[in-house]
């Protein structure tokens, strides 16, 4: 019996560095990634701004907890993400309507906006049509958007 564990863990261990090995890469991979989306330069400007239905510099007016009632119980809410109200200052892509809502889960991002702050963001409709960011890097922190708006210009413009 401990000669056929062996066995397994001898055929498993190249399996195993090679899972491994993959691991590593695509980590770095993504790490690279989002660390040029983080600086807001290059391509992942524009393929944030073609994905998007809605880019916006907005001023969040209020926050709403999404709460799922399915795994809710009795004393307990579970809550699946944040709704917010916002007034959009400058829309350079969708529908300038001055008052917005939109979502963010927490199954894409674990941070919570800020009432009163502004962010520059990037929505998408979700299967039921609601506006809904779907990345952390969705919603940009005003202090953080200033490469991010000279970038955006020359996107719209150029």
């Amino acid at each position: 019996m401990a000669t056929y564990g062996r066995k397994i863990r001898r055929s498993l261990s190249p399996f195993l560095i090679g899972l491994s090995v993959c691991c590593t890469a695509t980590l770095f991979a993504q790490e690279g990634e989002t660390g040029a989306s983080m600086n807001g330069v290059g391509d992942s400007l524009a393929l944030r701004y073609t994905e998007a239905e809605l880019v916006a510099q907005v001023q969040i007016t209020g926050v709403h907890r999404d709460v799922d009632n399915a795994l809710s119980e009795p004393g307990m809410i579970a809550l699946s993400g944040y709704v917010y109200s916002a007034v959009s200052r400058h829309v350079w892509k969708g529908q300038a309507n001055r008052l917005v809502a939109f979502r963010l889960g927490l199954e894409y991002c674990d941070k919570k906006l800020e009432k009163g702050a502004r962010y520059l963001i990037f929505a998408s409709p979700d299967s039921f049509g609601r506006l809904q960011l779907r990345s952390c890097d969705a919603a940009v922190a005003e202090s953080e958007a200033d490469p991010l708006l000279a970038r955006l210009r020359e996107v719209v413009n150029g």
